[in-house]
């Protein structure tokens, strides 16, 4: 095959690939399967191999865990997350900056190339953007790599036994393909627990823990739970919502942090991937410091304007909760308008009744996404607000309704937060 120019080549190529993010598998079986990603990995001489690891799951929370550690072992480090706000690029990172389009058709190349093992090509979208991004890690000393969905059959699951496992809160999400209960789901997730290996925990529910406890016994994995081996002590937050605490954890110095990111739900994932850290590969408190400085996108980021803007990417019941307690603490003599966009394999009811309280108005909206749910659906379960065809119409309809000095709130989807970024920055 001939070499792909440019990256806008390399993703032209990719969409004849089956992508289960935009169409999810029909029925009750699962066509996930790591025997595909085994073999596109073999093709390619390992390059799981390459690199040590830190490997991260969870409902809410994992990603960024994922970008406190990254951002923790600074410039050489890769991250490879999922999904993306602005571009496809930004789901491979070194040192904190995308890969290059340059590098990135490069490597799609190479990839593709050997995606041809089989008579016809065999690999999918994100198994061919994971493999990808083990290439490119080839170069890296350390990379943190995050579950696209559940755990035990994720294509990022090929990873042979990393540097620490991280499980980040369990709930209600993707109950389609992980199971009815949370013990269920939990069960997924811990299937990335590989044997000897160090794996943290923030989830606190009696149920779901014992499945992630029993998992780690089953592998000889060394388990530490947030409340139980990890502590958060002398929490405070200020009137922005920027939450401090001290870390401490038996064997290890303790450590005091005040995070830029907001948030009381950011203080569980920087300790989940502190303790992942000091655990196997341990870092100077300086580094630490310099991770909690850093401002997660898309994660109640505020945007100043007339009115101001918060962006949150919060799309499951844990996540909008968090919110909605925000919103509450660092606005709560603001209009509210809410720009709401969500996709059709989520608890929609459960999203809509845990977030519609903490708005005044209601601006529904759908994401330019295959999987988007339409507007009168998601305003018929709320029983009030708008509806609009176009997410910039609603982001418009709710800066009027918001005024100069309210907040207007846009949550529901990556994918619709995405579309409206550029907008907003504006």
């Amino acid at each position: 095959m001939k070499p792909f120019t440019s990256a806008a080549q390399a993703f032209a190529h990719l969409a004849r690939f089956t992508n289960y993010e935009k169409t999810p598998p029909k029925g009750r079986r699962t066509p996930y399967d790591l025997r595909r990603m085994r073999q596109l990995c073999a093709a390619l001489g390992h390059p799981e191999e390459k690199f040590a690891a830190f490997h991260v799951t969870g409902t809410k929370g994992k990603g960024s865990t994922a970008h406190y550690l990254a951002a923790a072992y600074g410039k050489g480090a890769g991250l490879y997350t999922s999904p993306h706000l602005g571009s496809m690029l930004e789901r491979i990172q070194v040192g904190g900056r995308p890969v290059s389009g340059k590098r990135f058709a490069a490597v799609m190349t190479r990839v593709v190339s050997k995606a041809r093992t089989a008579p016809s090509e065999f690999a999918t979208y994100f198994e061919l953007m994971t493999a990808a991004a083990f290439e490119v890690f080839a170069g890296c000393g350390i990379a943190v790599i995050e579950v696209g969905l559940g755990g035990r059959l994720d294509a990022t699951n090929v990873l042979p036994s990393p540097l620490a496992c991280g499980i980040t809160s369990i709930d209600w999400d993707h109950m389609d393909r992980l199971g009815n209960t949370l013990e269920k789901i939990a069960a997924e997730k811990a299937g990335i627990i590989k044997p000897g290996t160090v794996v943290v925990t923030a989830e606190r529910k009696p149920g779901p823990l014992a499945v992630i406890r029993r998992a780690a016994k089953r592998s000889g994995a060394a388990l530490l739970a947030l409340g139980h081996d990890i502590h958060l002590r002398d929490t405070r937050a200020d009137r922005r919502d920027r939450w401090s605490a001290t870390l401490s954890m038996k064997g290890t110095p303790p450590l005091r942090v005040r995070l830029e990111t907001p948030g009381r739900h950011q203080l569980d994932n920087f300790a989940v991937a502190w303790a992942m850290a000091q655990a196997s590969a341990p870092l100077p408190a300086a580094r630490w410091r310099a991770a909690a400085a850093i401002r997660l996108p898309g994660r109640l980021e505020l945007i100043k304007g007339n009115p101001d803007v918060l962006l949150d990417v919060a799309h499951n019941p844990v996540s909008l909760r968090a919110l909605a307690a925000h919103i509450a603490r660092a606005f709560p003599k603001r209009r509210v308008a809410l720009v709401f966009g969500t996709s059709s394999d989520k608890d929609i009811a459960a999203n809509i009744e845990t977030i519609a309280g903490a708005a005044d108005e209601l601006f529904f909206t759908k994401a330019a996404h295959p999987r988007a749910t339409e507007p009168e659906v998601l305003r018929g379960l709320a029983g009030r607000g708008a509806t609009f065809a176009r997410p910039r119409q609603a982001f418009d309809a709710a800066r009027q309704s918001a005024g100069k000095r309210g907040l207007v709130v846009i949550a529901g989807s990556f994918y619709l937060a995405g579309e409206l970024l550029r907008a907003v920055r504006k």
